[in-house]
């Protein structure tokens, strides 16, 4: 079983926190539509004796391309598959999302939108960047519903600066009151080189304090939960039958196939990316000789990277009893305070434990 997860890096403009590559250069999206196609047929190989069972489309934002350019990719990637994978991701704006663009969404393959949201606040949504509005985001979540999605995720962020509690819980009451099938909910972080780190470094904006933070991250938790979603993940929450299949194929260790300018793959023992730059990765393609970086990991690595993300799922990460060994004096500590728990050949983070959870993972990782 694999992934393919496709890059769409175009935006109608950034937003103060993103830190993936992105480029608000729309003239190029015809070009790069080609290159990705084109990278798809020179990777054919990569299909042999591989079932695709989960394809994402991220960014960026998808939505920005036409609907025309989203069915050729997604056309040439089944036509390569062979069978129809489980699920068909496509990330959206709100604003992108009239009744029309959703149901060309529909017919032309997918069935999973992931909305990014962030917040029902309208001061928090233009502090941010971001282009739509709480009422927006509201319709999408019904206009892709009346379309025929009937797997429909949203993203939100708490830790905003500026977020007050009260604030957070109307994020939470009209999240789930919406009925969408997955929430990931994500601590607001201030990533290298983004206008909201310069924003920081400069004194412009006070961040909430790690304490708020692990408060909000409580209060999330709770309400969430009693809405009836299992927590699967830090982050992630779904409907029972509703996690989501492609990011679990991350934390279990399937390899992925990455197409894309910035995109990764990893077939088990390498990971591969290609160039973060629109320029760089196209001219690539279209000489035949793509502009990336690869390195082969470790014994030590491979393990170290089974317990990360393990250790983030409600699952644990899976140890024999060799492997246990390895990290049980580091892990000793954390056992007897009740932060890990350790059964049935499972190691994982009690969730009262988990806004914590990148301490304990780095504790526990071999050198």
């Amino acid at each position: 079983m694999a992934g393919i997860y496709v890059h769409i890096p175009f935006c109608a403009r950034r937003c103060l926190y993103c830190g993936f590559f992105s480029t608000t250069r729309h003239s190029e999206t015809g070009r790069y539509t080609d290159a990705l196609c084109k990278e798809l047929s020179m990777m054919r190989g990569w299909f042999s004796g591989r079932a695709v069972h989960t394809v994402y489309f991220g960014g960026g934002t998808p939505s920005q391309l036409s609907l025309p350019q989203l069915s050729r990719i997604l056309n040439e990637i089944l036509s390569m598959a062979g069978s129809a994978p489980d699920e068909l991701t496509v990330e959206c704006n709100p604003d992108d999302l009239d009744p029309q663009f959703a149901a060309g969404l529909r017919e032309i393959g997918f069935d999973r939108i992931s909305m990014g949201v962030q917040t029902f606040d309208d001061g928090l949504l233009r502090f941010l960047g971001r282009r739509h509005t709480a009422q927006q985001a509201a319709d999408a979540v019904r206009t892709c519903r009346d379309a025929g999605f009937k797997n429909i995720s949203i993203d939100l962020m708490y830790g905003l600066p500026g977020q007050s509690a009260e604030m957070q819980q109307h994020d939470l009451e009209t999240a789930t009151e919406l009925g969408v099938q997955h929430i990931s909910s994500y601590c607001l972080s201030y990533e290298e080189g983004s206008p909201l780190e310069r924003m920081r470094l400069e004194g412009r904006l006070t961040p909430q304090s790690d304490d708020t933070c692990a408060e909000m991250f409580s209060r999330m938790c709770a309400h969430i939960k009693q809405a009836g979603y299992e927590h699967y993940e830090i982050s992630n929450f779904a409907l029972p039958g509703f996690r989501s299949r492609h990011n679990s194929s991350y934390w279990d260790g399937t390899p992925y196939l990455g197409l894309g300018a910035g995109a990764h793959s990893y077939d088990g023992h390498v990971r591969r990316w290609n160039v973060p730059d629109l320029d760089a990765y196209v001219r690539g393609i279209e000489d035949g000789c793509p502009e990336c970086g690869s390195e082969e990991l470790t014994a030590t690595d491979l393990f170290n990277e089974k317990l990360m993300l393990g250790l983030r799922t409600c699952d644990g990460a899976q140890l024999s009893e060799d492997g246990f060994g390895l990290i049980s004096r580091a892990a000793a500590p954390y056992i007897a305070g009740g932060q890990l728990i350790w059964e049935k050949g499972r190691l994982r983070i009690a969730e009262d434990s988990l806004f914590i959870s990148d301490r304990i993972i780095s504790d526990l990782f071999l050198d």
